[in-house]
């Protein structure tokens, strides 16, 4: 040990190694600062022989010991930026590669063939419905039985795992909800073994993605409803049927979520049938009161008819009367026909058991309606035999056999009771195809179009790739067909005008919709494609149509963002970054469809949405989707505010140019017809008729008189469908009206750019009526008689209107449905209370112990609402927001007098001057809104001294 200890020292190392060492790294260094002179002196060298490169790398010529020698301008490279960046592969969606397709029941070719050349076999519909209600599942069986291998993850799992299999993207994954579109093509036998094609789009159910599911109704041709039976015909529901009913579509009803009657509920088959009467009755009463003359499409919904489905998501089965009755055919011995049977099983039948008959006669109540006795009581019987007998293998096995023929495995029994439940009944139901005739009979097939015909698409919506850098356009083609290598045009319709600009793409590449995978075809007609490498000039939808078109006509947008009243306001971390800021902005922009990206005067970049999980999905896919982790700052929750005025203007003030050649004399009054500001900014009026057209309506429905009916000029600015007002009241005596005429378009243009940015806080201005009263030309005018005055002259003139009109600030207003147990009451009136809200209708829900609140709440109030309810609620209420209608703040935004305490809550008198003064203060707007800045000074002294303006 003594030897041991004189030879290293107490770390284990040799003794006198470190001074070997000291002088190694000695020499080291020198050698190192004498090459890394050479290498200077070789760099200035070869910077004299030759011009300098500016490129982070460059290569040099000159050999060091064989080696090539890079040289690094770390002046192009951010600090924390590596020089050679890693490869590494984005996914944000699920996708399966083109290689390793899944196999299918049929073959993909037939498929095609079926498409381009058997076009009454197609059915393109959109699946619809609320939040939760189960669509995506629903699916799932359609996709499952159009596989031939079991698509699920966890085929031998002992707990049941929804498949989920349209859900791609990784928000939909981790928060279990839709939050896209998404289409899938599928092949399926009838009753009949003929295949039919079903062509469709799973849509989001939360209320926030409306705008996808009005993008997938815009290119099917009908839609299938799905509703909770629990939760019934609710709020979003209405709102989905009314975007059906305006589209013209045929509907299917189904009523999904059976099991829940039984499960938990516990609800007796009687009284489940009159659960399920009565919501069928709901959604025909509502089709019957919202309905129009043109909405020729629809049929009663009633399970005779066959359009009436119902369905468990959990059980994996769906059927209609037509297909249980089948079922009873090919199990039982019957001597009537299933047609027969099927529609004795519905409405007011019942069975004798005395007499072993169907009667119209229920004997005073103790027959029961047949389909208690044949439909209800069958799937209770089944449910409570596989809950309840013990041990279950033995009795249920042979309850399957004695009714259905059928069995299951004996491993089943051992799993968890649900799995149990749905292998027993996709046993019995194994060989339904209710829902596919179901589809085939009420939804129309795509309309056979000539051969060799012009082809004419619409796109509707873009789809992003699995790592954000590209998108597939979604297209439907309705004449025609849509080949690859095909030269077309993208028609985009222009937001101000009707006109539309055309860009010339040729096709690349075409794909047929699998939800996680896509497949190639060379061409296509008839149905829903997906379409790369055409969104250069496509943001929120466009027309695609053959180069020898010129017939169809362009199709329209909608207004995606007419519910988007939220807003953020962001900024990267690093400064650097705000190109890439700006550039995933734009692609939020395309992917969002209800999403609205601002750049204000101040350069904030603001994001306007329709509400809080919307908002979230944005700035999630902002930072991670369409950028590398990208560092931002997002500011509090705002909202956006509209401007309007509640009296007429009380004097008429000139605004002239400033060579004084022309001037122009406009006052404001409000609209005071609600009728009317709601049709216009619904959509539901046409703006673009005629001048003799649109005299002819206002007279004939809102009981406008004649003149004023022939002096509309033009409506509120169509990408707002703002229902604002410009009517032409000068006289032929006071004004040049050849003049005035020629300068319409010039006139009209400043119209909408002031209804667009009102004088308040430039925001739109809404329900305001603006009339012209005198347009005075001066002499030798005509060389100002141009867009660089006219359009301004006409902007100052309308905001001087509205600031001698009374103006007001008006804020958006959520519509608040919540579904609640009967504790939860109170608490959501209090939420709602508190924050300016009010409710209007609280009523039980039929069959169950649950209860509907619905009311209203301001949009900046609303802000942690939903979360702050379900807290104190333990999670027990079912909410939905939705924006609604505009309102009117309390007090006068011009009152220097009100209260405007810090720290504490404005008073109600207060509101509108304290929206008024934050909103301009956070614009950079400097001092208050004064018609001084609009007209002559020496106007406004007089018009002040005379104590008329402010």
């Amino acid at each position: 040990m003594s030897d041991e200890e004189e030879i290293y020292d107490e770390f284990g190392n040799l003794i006198g190694e470190s001074v070997e060492s000291d002088s190694d790294s000695d020499s080291e260094s020198q050698q190192e600062d004498v090459s890394k002179q050479e290498t200077q002196e070789l760099v200035r060298i070869e910077s004299d022989d030759k011009e300098s490169h500016e490129t982070a790398l460059a290569n040099t010529n000159i050999p060091t010991n064989d080696a090539e020698i890079i040289y690094v301008n770390p002046t192009n490279f951010a600090d924390d930026a590596p020089v050679i960046a890693p490869n590494v592969e984005k996914k944000m969606k699920m996708v399966i590669d083109e290689e390793n397709l899944p196999q299918l029941t049929y073959s993909r070719e037939f498929l095609i063939n079926t498409i381009n050349e058997v076009p009454e076999r197609i059915r393109n519909f959109c699946i619809v419905g609320n939040f939760q209600s189960g669509k995506t599942t629903l699916v799932d069986q359609l996709v499952q039985r159009a596989h031939a291998t079991n698509l699920s993850k966890n085929k031998n799992s002992t707990y049941l795992h929804p498949l989920r299999y349209l859900d791609n993207h990784v928000l939909e994954k981790d928060r279990e909800a839709s939050i896209k579109s998404s289409p899938i093509t599928l092949m399926l036998p009838n009753s009949k073994g003929r295949s039919i094609v079903l062509s469709l789009i799973d849509t989001p159910g939360h209320v926030d993605f409306n705008d996808e599911v009005m993008a997938g109704l815009e290119v099917c041709d009908g839609a299938v409803l799905v509703l909770d039976v629990v939760m019934g015909f609710t709020y979003k529901d209405k709102l989905v049927l009314k975007e059906i009913i305006s589209r013209n579509l045929p509907l299917v009803l189904v009523l999904n979520k059976i099991d829940r009657l039984i499960l938990e509920l516990r609800v007796p088959p009687k009284d489940a049938y009159l659960k399920l009467f009565n919501i069928i009755d709901d959604v025909n009463q509502y089709v019957a009161q919202k309905s129009m003359r043109n909405y020729t499409m629809f049929q009663k919904l009633t399970p005779t008819s066959n359009n009436v489905i119902f369905a468990s998501s959990d059980f994996g089965v769906n059927f209609t009367l037509d297909s249980f009755a089948n079922l009873y055919s090919q199990n039982q011995q019957s001597d009537s026909q299933p047609v027969e049977f099927a529609d004795k099983l519905w409405g007011d039948y019942y069975f004798n058991y005395d007499n072993n008959e169907i009667t119209t006669d229920s004997n005073g109540g103790r027959y029961t309606r047949t389909f208690v006795t044949f439909v209800l009581e069958v799937i209770y019987q089944i449910a409570i035999y596989a809950l309840t007998t013990e041990p279950p293998h033995k009795e249920l096995n042979k309850v399957l056999w004695d009714n259905f023929g059928v069995s299951i495995p004996k491993s089943i029994y051992k799993k968890d009771i649900k799995v149990l439940l749905k292998s027993v009944f996709q046993a019995v139901f194994k060989r339904d195809t209710g829902l596919v005739d179901s589809i085939e009979q009420s939804i129309n097939p795509p309309q056979a179009s000539p051969k060799n015909s012009p082809m004419l698409g619409k796109i509707s919506k873009l789809i992003e790739s699995a790592d954000g850098g590209s998108f597939l356009a979604l297209a439907r083609v309705f004449s025609g067909s849509l080949s690859v290598g095909d030269a077309v045009k993208i028609c985009v319709q222009n937001e101000e005008d009707e006109e539309s600009s055309e860009v010339e793409v040729v096709i690349k590449q075409l794909y047929l919709p699998g939800g996680r995978y896509k497949v190639p075809v060379e061409s296509i007609s008839n149905t829903i494609v997906l379409i790369p490498d055409v969104d250069s000039s496509i943001t929120k939808g466009a027309t695609i149509i053959s180069q020898d078109n010129l017939k169809d006509p362009i199709f329209k947008i909608p207004n995606y963002s007419i519910a988007s009243v939220m807003k953020v306001v962001v900024e990267p971390m690093n400064p650097t970054q705000r190109p890439l800021l700006l550039e995933g902005l734009n692609k939020i922009s395309k992917s969002y469809l209800s999403s609205v990206f601002q750049v204000e005067e101040s350069g904030e970049c603001a994001i306007i949405a329709p509400g809080e999980f919307y908002l979230d999905c944005v700035l999630h896919d902002l930072r991670l989707f369409f950028n590398n982790d990208l560092q931002i700052r997002v500011s509090d929750p705002m909202t956006i505010f509209s401007e309007t005025c509640i009296a007429q203007s009380f004097t008429q003030i000139p605004v002239t140019t400033p060579e004084g050649k022309v001037s122009i004399s406009v006052i404001a009054e409000p609209v005071n017809d609600a009728k009317l500001s709601y049709e216009i900014e619904n959509g539901l009026m046409d703006i673009h008729l005629s001048k003799k057209e649109m005299s002819s309506f206002l007279k004939s429905k809102f009981g406008w008189d004649a003149l004023a009916a022939r002096s509309v000029w033009s409506f509120g600015p169509d990408d707002l469908i703002g229902p604002d007002i410009l009517l032409d009241d000068t006289l032929d005596e006071e004004t040049d009206k050849e003049m005035l005429i020629n300068l319409k378009p010039l006139i009209v243009s400043g119209f909408k750019w002031s209804v667009n940015e009102g004088p308040l806080f430039n925001e739109p201005i809404r329900n305001v009526k603006f009339k012209i009263l005198e347009v005075h030309f001066g002499q030798n005018s005509e060389p100002f008689l141009n867009a660089a005055q006219i359009i301004p002259l006409m902007r100052r003139a309308c905001h001087t209107g509205l600031l001698t009109a009374k103006p007001r600030v008006m804020e958006p207003i959520y519509h608040v449905e919540a579904i609640c147990p009967y504790k939860a009451i109170r608490i959501v009136k209090e939420a709602l209370k508190l924050r300016r809200g009010r409710h209007y209708k609280e009523e039980p829900v039929e069959g169950t112990p649950l209860y509907r609140i619905e009311g209203f709440v301001p949009v900046i109030d609303s802000f942690g609402m939903s979360s702050d309810i379900k807290l104190h609620a333990q999670n027990k209420v079912s909410m939905s927001l939705v924006f609604s209608h505009w309102e009117i703040v309390s007090g006068d935004p011009f009152d220097d007098t009100c209260p405007l305490p810090t720290l504490e809550p404005v008073p109600m008198e207060s509101l509108s001057r304290d929206f008024l003064l934050k909103t301009r203060k956070r614009k950079g707007l400097t001092g208050e809104p004064t018609v001084q800045k609009y007209i002559d000074t020496e106007l406004y002294l007089k018009l002040k001294e005379r104590e008329l303006v402010l």
